[in-house]
């Protein structure tokens, strides 16, 4: 790798590390205030974060379910974030 090339991989990764700080700074800031965290409450329940997505009757349900629950488990991925542990992409 060309000197070039190693300062445009280091660029590169700059910028995606301040985009991954600023993704976690937004969730956080959206969801860790008073009315956020009723939201994400709300989202809880309804996306089935804490509950079975199983439906015996239908495989379709059941499906569409987990989607919901995607969801809010990514929410909570972004909110559990830990920047401080160095993680470089």
């Amino acid at each position: 790798m060309t000197l070039d090339e190693q300062q445009l991989a280091k660029v590169k990764d700059e910028e995606l590390q301040e985009a991954l700080a600023q993704r976690v700074t937004d969730f956080k800031h959206s969801f860790e205030t008073p009315s956020g965290k009723r939201v994400y409450d709300y989202l809880s329940k309804f996306c089935f974060e804490n509950q079975s997505t199983f439906d015996e009757n239908s495989q379709g349900t059941s499906n569409f379910n987990e989607g919901s629950r995607y969801v809010i488990l990514e929410i909570k991925k972004w909110l559990e974030f830990d920047l401080t542990k160095g993680v470089h992409l």
